[in-house]
């Protein structure tokens, strides 16, 4: 059997992410994706984003993502004004026993339009 001795691994240690100001809520931005050389169960990534405060809001009022597939949703349609650029973590876990992880950064930059 496969020893799950292999945590997933994201291809970069941070992402910057270019959002165009007044976008759609719920329009996609971005995906993130990671890696493991392990086999079967222990190769199954999930992903979810750590909370955290963004202006005092929870990291869930802005952003969402596809625990399968690590694409990225907004979940507000952000205002340059209000807000030039934000950051969050987001963790790919893999569905070993015990469960392997690690972790990213998206930092978000809203382009003024």
């Amino acid at each position: 059997a496969d020893e799950n001795d292999n945590a997933p691994r994201f291809s970069q240690p941070s992402y910057d992410v270019y959002v165009t100001e007044n976008n759609v809520p719920g329009a996609y931005i971005y995906a993130v994706t990671a890696v493991d050389p392990d086999m079967g169960q222990n190769a199954y990534i999930s992903y979810s984003i750590l909370e955290c405060d963004i202006q005092g809001m929870s990291v869930f009022t802005y952003v969402s993502i596809n625990s399968e597939n690590g694409y990225l949703y907004a979940l507000r349609s952000f205002d340059y004004e209000q807000l030039k650029e934000f950051s969050f973590t987001v963790q790919a876990k893999d569905s070993g026993s015990p469960a392997l992880s690690s972790n990213t950064t998206i930092n978000i930059i809203i382009v003024d339009q």
